[in-house]
């Protein structure tokens, strides 16, 4: 399972049936730019706003074609190291981080993701 996926099944999202042949796969909606953009953005909100993540930032690095995501906070012991998803492409890796830190999301902040992946 990819981890896109994985973080369309965290949201409760269902897979998308359509009337076609027999052989046709159900599949989750589309993960678009706009809304890995706003993804992001809500990872912005949530390091400025999150009581768990207050005071943290987002730093994102590639290192030999894959993707580094790291949640940083000054005043954790670990702080560099807290999430991290090393991924070959960007959509993985953001959905990977997400999917990271989804137990420590609160239900508002899960249902604030499910309404962008809609």
């Amino acid at each position: 399972m990819s981890e896109i996926e994985k973080l369309y099944e965290n949201a409760g999202m269902e897979k998308i049936e359509l009337d076609y042949p027999d052989n046709y796969e159900p599949f989750y909606p589309e993960f678009t730019a706009e809304k890995q953009l706003a993804l992001i953005k809500w990872l912005m909100r949530l390091c400025k706003n999150g009581e768990n993540i207050k005071d943290s930032f987002i730093l994102i690095e590639t290192l030999d074609n894959n993707y580094r995501f790291y949640l940083v906070n000054p005043n954790w012991v670990n702080s560099y190291h807290r999430v991290t998803s090393l991924k070959e492409n960007f959509e993985e890796m953001l959905a990977g981080f997400i999917n990271n830190l989804w137990q420590d999301l609160t239900e508002t902040e899960k249902v604030e993701i499910k309404e962008i992946l809609e």
